[in-house]
């Protein structure tokens, strides 16, 4: 489920309960995150280069440690 549907699922679930104590957990869950979040805190260039890095790893475009190893041995020497 990618992130856009599983927006659209927990609107729906939440828009279709009636469980008062249930609605008062998620906003507590939503105040929480939103004054410990971190992500926000980080400069936008850092939040680029994290989500460019992932998108990367999702896409394949990645190198195993023996890889890094044996090109920084042929770069450098070592």
């Amino acid at each position: 489920m990618d992130i856009q549907a599983l927006k659209l699922d927990l609107v729906e679930k939440i828009l279709h309960t009636e469980k008062t104590t249930l609605l008062f957990k998620i906003d507590k869950i939503f105040k929480k995150e939103s004054n410990d979040d971190w992500w926000y805190q980080l400069p936008l260039e850092v939040q680029d280069s994290i989500l460019e890095g992932l998108k990367d790893i999702q896409e394949g475009n990645v190198f195993s440690h023996d890889q890094v190893v044996n090109e920084a041995r042929q770069k450098y020497g070592f």
